[in-house]
């Protein structure tokens, strides 16, 4: 149950993008960290951008760092069910006391900052600023920071010298502000490598890569490619090889999607890269103990959550659930399908059709404003899915879920995916079922 002041401090934040929508410039941030005591100096920062993976890396990264005693807070978004979920310290979501405290320290600054004529921070700079003060209150040693849009641009770059940066995979996003191709979007994500700083990188997008490489050679940095890894599966996760220090080991990677052999892999790179000097079999215990939610996620026996939101994300979740539904062979096969509406979700749902081919499609509404409507998806998805799948239409989650735990049978396989509002919604929904089967 949420406390009152932490209840207050919510229902500010979320008022802010109703009267602060001008982004800061990175001279403005530096100017208002400051006004905090310019906390991120006080810490050693991993910084991560990249279109998909960059929650995963930044987990496995966590997990790693927390297995080897060293002193880490991670700020990550969005969050799922609690906006404290962006924010945690040695792999642990921070306090209300400690959000509370965090938040206040801030409004008071925004408070001076405005009376000198300033504007008011966007929502992303209040919680990076919160998130600032937040670690350094802690003693964090070491910083795991994830960009929030693009990267050049992104409040997170003003940070000077990161140890390492990381650059995950990168496909077509947010077009409006990051441009229409793959070199544009890259060039964004590359803004976040910093003179003379070592970048760990995804090098399985070619166009990506020749963007990457060429910035860093522009700031004197050196560069470590990240390709594709050997890997099999193994008890609902992976067993992939990987580098480190020189040799290479098979690493259990704890979820059961192909993807994550390359965010585990970019990890354990950049733990390498860093200095940290931390012991293999440390990070093998590292990488085997993280936890990240709604990323192929087996949230109840046979049904499995992903986050999967945009053209790429899917394509990488199918990739995973048919490697599953080969191995489970399942009598019927479903999927639950929301999505927002400025996704494609049509080409989404054509590759779920042709590549999953489940038995039964179920499309709800969600309770995000930004959702599509439950009728547009039924009336896209009886046409791009052909006529192998069953398609079912509701208006909400609950009608949805309430479907599947009625129906599934017990040798079926469900996914769940579409949107990272669609998890967190269905994570508070289930999560009385979860604590019955743990």
């Amino acid at each position: 149950m949420k406390g009152r002041e932490e209840k207050t401090a919510e229902e500010y934040l979320d008022k802010i993008p109703s009267f602060a929508r001008e982004k800061s410039d990175l001279r403005t941030v530096r100017e208002f960290l400051g006004l905090l005591g310019n906390p991120d100096r006080a810490m050693k920062i991993i910084h991560v951008a990249g279109t998909n993976g960059k929650g995963s890396v930044c987990a496995f990264l966590t997990s790693i760092l927390r297995e080897a005693k060293v002193p880490v807070g991670t700020f990550t978004s969005p969050h799922l069910t609690d906006i404290k979920e962006r924010f945690s310290i040695n792999g642990r979501m921070i306090s209300e006391e400690d959000f509370v405290s965090a938040f206040e320290t801030v409004k008071e600054a925004v408070r001076f900052w405005m009376q000198k004529g300033g504007l008011h921070p966007t929502y992303f700079e209040f919680l990076f600023y919160m998130g600032l003060c937040l670690f350094k209150k802690a003693g964090t040693e070491v910083l795991i920071l994830e960009t929030g849009m693009g990267g050049l641009k992104d409040v997170t770059n003003v940070i000077e010298h990161p140890l390492v940066s990381v650059i995950t995979s990168i496909s077509v996003e947010h077009t409006a502000f990051l441009g229409n191709t793959i070199p544009e979007i890259a060039a964004h994500k590359a803004g976040i490598i910093k003179r003379g700083c070592p970048v760990v990188y995804d090098s399985s997008v070619k166009d990506a890569e020749k963007v990457i490489v060429n910035t860093a050679r522009e700031k004197e940095s050196s560069w470590f490619p990240v390709g594709n890894i050997p890997f099999f599966y193994e008890n609902e996760g992976l067993l992939a090889k990987l580098e480190y220090l020189g040799s290479i080991t098979e690493f259990r990677v704890p979820f059961p999607a192909p993807y994550q052999a390359e965010n585990a892999a970019l990890a354990v790179k950049a733990a390498e890269v860093s200095g940290f000097g931390i012991d293999r079999k440390i990070v093998e215990e590292g990488l085997k103990r993280t936890v990240w939610p709604a990323r192929m996620e087996r949230i109840l026996p046979g049904i499995y959550l992903d986050g999967a939101h945009n053209e790429d994300g899917i394509r990488a979740f199918l990739t995973a659930a048919c490697l599953l539904k080969k191995e489970r062979k399942p009598d019927k096969t479903w999927i639950l399908f929301s999505v927002s509406s400025d996704k494609e979700y049509e080409r989404m749902l054509k590759e779920i059709g042709e590549r999953l081919k489940p038995d039964i499609c179920l499309l709800s509404g969600m309770e995000s404003g930004r959702a599509l409507l439950a009728d547009t998806l039924f009336t896209t998805a009886s046409k791009v899915m052909g006529a192998g799948a069953k398609i079912c239409c509701f208006d909400t989650v609950d009608g949805a879920l309430e479907r599947v735990l009625s129906a599934k049978g017990s040798n079926d396989l469900v996914f769940i995916t579409g949107s990272l509002y669609l998890a967190g919604e269905v994570k508070e929904k289930i999560q009385p079922f979860m604590e019955e089967n743990t």
